[in-house]
């Protein structure tokens, strides 16, 4: 069973600290047939206006649905005159769930599960705090289903869901994480890397700055045989999901 994400539309959030500019992020939605929601937590704003700008003649629509929390962190608080149209949700900034995890939570509640393919983008750099927190959001159900940071895609891979990755360059890395939930065990196969993750080490991240073994092929597979995972790959990277056909 192929289900490829490049034929599904995709719910965005955009969250605060450091993002991809909307250039180097350009391949990766060059992929997403199309946009079925957008929300924004608090300083996210200041990033999908940028997006908004960068794609507004391309066909991908980042207008806000949503802006989410407590907006303590919104450098440009015209933005929310700008947007107008946009639902405000807005919370006090004492409370037990980050912005960015109720942006997450909104994200799910808009669609059955598995209709929108949800992206979340920014939170790198600054607070280690909150980047440990982004990292623990993908072991609950209101995970999203990749998250666009610096220069890389991290995609949750759930246990019997495979990834292929297309235009890989051999001086590119490839890492593969286990989720905050799983620090051991699981079982992650691969081909085209340089070493398998699955051969080495049984806590923690299995592969750090891996790489793929024939640079003309420039592709690599992954399937969370058992276990959750999350495969870091180059923000232009190609990519599918599927099953075991994966590997077929």
């Amino acid at each position: 069973m192929e289900f490829d994400c490049s034929a599904k539309t995709c719910t965005v959030v955009f969250i605060g600290g450091d993002a991809p500019e909307p250039e180097e992020a350009k391949p990766f939605f060059e992929q997403i047939k199309g946009i079925d929601s957008v929300i924004a937590a608090d300083s996210g704003l200041d990033t999908l206006r940028k997006y908004h700008s960068f794609f507004e003649n391309s066909g991908l629509d980042f207008s806000p649905d949503y802006v989410i929390g407590d907006v303590d962190s919104l450098l440009n608080r015209e933005l929310l005159d700008k947007f107008s149209g946009a639902k405000k949700e807005f919370y006090s900034r004492d409370r037990d769930f980050t912005d960015t995890e109720l942006a997450l939570m909104k994200a799910h509640s808009l669609y059955a599960k598995g209709e929108s393919f949800i992206v979340l983008v920014g939170g790198n750099g600054g607070r280690a705090d909150h980047f440990i927190g982004i990292l623990d959001t993908f072991s609950f159900d209101y995970r999203a289903d990749c998250w666009l940071c610096g220069l890389q895609a991290v995609f949750f891979l759930g246990q019997g869901m495979g990834l292929k990755s297309f235009g890989l360059k051999k001086s590119q890395y490839v890492s593969v994480a286990r989720t905050s939930s799983s620090f051991e065990g699981g079982n992650i196969v691969t081909s085209g890397l340089e070493w398998k993750p699955d051969a080495g080490r049984k806590k923690g991240m299995p592969s750090l700055s891996n790489r793929i073994h024939d640079e003309k092929e420039g592709t690599a597979s992954f399937y969370a045989k058992e276990g959750d995972f999350l495969v870091f790959l180059p923000l232009d990277a190609g990519f599918d999901f599927c099953r075991n056909s994966c590997f077929d």
